[in-house]
């Protein structure tokens, strides 16, 4: 659908991705609901978007939380259109180092926290048909070193779309899921985690204004799956058709690095 007039609530809004969707989408005439945990940067990205967004501070960790966004949501415009799950954590580690605490603390954002909005929300999809964006990543399919436990959740979160789609068929709700790739954000550095990755390959990446437009895109024409760039599509599969390959070569270009507290 187009998003002129409709209501499109983003989660995650405060930055990055999330921010310059909310951009996108409000000049291409949406009328937003913005969502995140910190609400100062939320109020200063409303001031500059036409159409005086709704602004709700939410930690998409937290349960109860969401049912007060929708419940706000719902309050000011009586339905929701679409809803772009773009809220995540970033977790950092070995696989055989990973805190389960923090394990823990992205899975709650990263995958319970979009099955709580979804469960949430449907009634107010189902009223007059609308669409569920999900943000997953690349790494839902091909995992790459010392990122396992962050791509673990994306991964859910692609099964929890398919899986979702099905159960939706002809009842008027779209589902899609988005693969951005390497983006040019901070989120790296917001990380949780124990260290960082090197990386020796160089990766091509996108700026968060090309991710939100292929959101948007994805909004209009309502595909199953999105990635943003051409090479996103390309590396992913031949990840899949290559995997002894592509292990060799990951484990030739990257390492791991811990904290200087380690």
């Amino acid at each position: 659908m187009h998003p002129n007039g409709k209501i499109v609530m983003i989660t995650g809004a405060s930055a990055g991705i999330g921010a310059a969707t909310a951009r996108a989408f409000a000049h291409a005439g949406a009328r937003l609901i913005l969502a995140a945990r910190n609400a100062d940067q939320l109020q200063a990205l409303a001031h500059t978007l036409p159409g005086k967004p709704l602004v709700i501070p939410t930690d998409m960790g937290d349960p109860a939380a969401i049912q007060q966004l929708v419940a706000q949501t719902t309050t000011a415009f009586g339905t929701i259109d679409i809803i772009v799950q773009n809220a995540g954590v970033g977790l950092a580690a070995p696989v055989a180092d990973i805190d389960p605490a923090a394990l823990q603390q992205i899975l709650a954002v990263n995958l319970l926290g979009p099955i709580a909005l979804t469960r949430a929300a449907l009634p107010y999809l189902r009223h007059g048909g609308g669409q569920i964006i999900f943000i997953s990543s690349v790494v839902g399919l091909r995992a790459l070193p010392y990122l396992g436990g962050y791509a673990a959740t994306k991964a859910g979160l692609d099964r929890i779309t398919e899986a979702l789609r099905v159960e939706l068929r002809g009842k008027g709700v779209a589902v899609t899921l988005v693969r951005p790739g390497t983006t040019r954000t901070d989120f790296t550095e917001h990380r949780i985690g124990p260290g960082r990755e090197r990386r020796q390959m160089q990766v091509r990446a996108v700026t968060p204004e090309q991710v939100a437009q292929a959101i948007v895109w994805a909004a209009i024409r309502e595909p199953r799956v999105a990635y943003v760039s051409v090479w996103d599509r390309l590396a992913v599969m031949a990840s899949l058709l290559t995997p002894r390959l592509t292990d060799w070569l990951l484990a030739r270009s990257f390492s791991w690095e811990p904290s200087s507290s380690e």
